[in-house]
């Protein structure tokens, strides 16, 4: 980390932790604000520290050339995603989409478009950085689009991303035999060679959706980390929509909310994708108390309301059970959430924080059990480049291994795998099978 970064964190210390307004060379950073989003059902808000978000207008700046394209949901992401970008200017106000049905079509095929929307939010050293974003709803499940986003100025000046290809996620009724593809990844900040390597593996495995367990950067008001990761995944990301967990490191700070589109409040809320529901939390919350009291019942709402789903799977930062020397097992974890993941029966947890990869041995009431049946398995995969930790063993422990690491979750109608894999591409031994009738 850059020590005078460092330095104002740490004398910023409530704000880092609690992602408050705060003041920077003496003005007072934006309150955020709501927009509803036209024919998709659901609000943008942004956060303290952001403009509120507003239509684009035909307005460039030094240089509009689109960059860090990345897809995110906020809607049913059988019908609806997200296109996220910015410029390599912060000045360039023009925004907008141009997508049609079709995997790798040519630009000139792109006729739809839809106009996007734009907000600012100021990172340490006052920087202004400025988002956009364009809403697609209304869209076909199980299909591919090509898509580009950029804009036009007043004068007809246009500067366009490369086209991308994205696809919806399947209707699981019309298609019961459909399997989707999630990479589970977590824990990058600081070791970005890593990090693209394991991206790398990832494009080649061809996930539906990525699923982050957090901790993408060393400091969340530092911008220039989210510059590294975000360069080095657009090839993925610019094609797989990004589901993101809040991890310590993130500290709730106005550059994590605003950079990754996400559903309901951003820290807890759920997915359904295929035929799985994916529940996310915030375990590291801008006041602790939350952990057993509003985020815990904004979480067993969402798995209660999901409680049908053939398959579910709760994505968090920090792990209930570590055998890791680093961390460990989170004792308040196991008390706050170990009981909504017994009663609702999840069959995955997925978490990072401790920098190895560990898979438990099936689990109820912290007591392990001769199967998966009826049980839960803990994944902790963190190795996407921060430093390794010593990995270790515990009596719930299957398997540990010091390395980095990423995995592929496959889902079909009667079947749950999970592959873990090393960032030189080998395979990780032990994995996950769960079958259903």
């Amino acid at each position: 980390m850059r020590p005078a970064t460092l330095l104002l964190c740490l004398a910023l210390a409530p704000a880092c932790v609690k992602g408050n307004p705060i003041e920077l060379d003496g003005d007072l950073l934006t309150e955020g604000g709501t927009l509803r989003i036209d024919g998709c059902g659901y609000d943008l808000t942004t956060r303290y520290g952001a403009e509120a978000p507003r239509p684009g207008t035909a307005v460039f700046g030094p240089d509009p050339t689109p960059r860090h394209v990345h897809l995110g949901i906020m809607g049913d992401p059988k019908t609806s995603v997200v296109a996220q970008w910015r410029t390599k200017d912060d000045k360039t106000l023009a925004s907008e989409i141009r997508y049609a049905k079709g995997a790798s079509l040519p630009a000139a095929d792109l006729v739809e478009e839809k106009a996007g929307i734009v907000f600012a939010y100021r990172s340490t050293g006052a920087e202004e950085i400025r988002v956009h974003q364009a809403h697609l709803c209304g869209l076909e499940p199980g299909t591919s689009y090509s898509y580009q986003v950029g804009g036009t100025d007043l004068d007809g000046a246009k500067s366009y991303s490369p086209v991308y290809t994205f696809r919806t996620a399947p209707d699981t009724v019309a298609h019961p035999d459909s399997e989707v593809v999630f990479g589970f990844v977590g824990d990058s900040r600081g070791g970005y060679d890593v990090w693209q390597l394991l991206i790398d593996e990832l494009s080649d495995r061809q996930p539906d959706l990525i699923l982050f367990s957090g901790d993408a950067v060393t400091i969340g008001l530092t911008q220039y980390e989210w510059e590294e990761f975000f360069d080095r995944a657009e090839p993925l990301f610019a094609r797989v929509p990004l589901v993101s967990a809040h991890g310590n490191h993130e500290v709730n700070a106005v550059n994590y909310f605003s950079q990754i589109a996400l559903p309901g409040d951003q820290e807890n809320f759920g997915v359904d994708y295929g035929f799985a529901h994916i529940t996310v939390g915030n375990d590291t919350p801008d006041d602790i108390s939350k952990l057993a009291g509003e985020f815990k019942d904004k979480i067993a709402a969402d798995m209660a309301k999901s409680n049908s789903a053939r398959w579910k799977l709760f994505m968090h930062h920090q792990p209930m059970f570590s055998a890791s020397t680093r961390h460990g097992p989170s004792q308040t974890l196991q008390d706050a959430w170990l009981p909504l993941v017994d009663q609702y029966k999840i069959d995955l947890v997925l978490n990072g924080h401790d920098h190895d990869y560990e898979i438990s041995r099936p689990m109820i009431n912290k007591q392990v059990q001769a199967t998966n049946d009826n049980a839960t398995v803990f994944v902790v995969a963190g190795g996407a480049g921060a430093e390794l930790y010593d990995n270790g063993s515990d009596y719930w422990t299957l398997y540990s291994e010091k390395t980095y690491n990423a995995a592929v979750i496959r889902v079909r109608r009667d079947q749950m795998t999970m592959e873990a894999f090393r960032h030189d591409g080998t395979q990780i031994p032990q994995g996950f099978s769960k079958s259903k009738p």
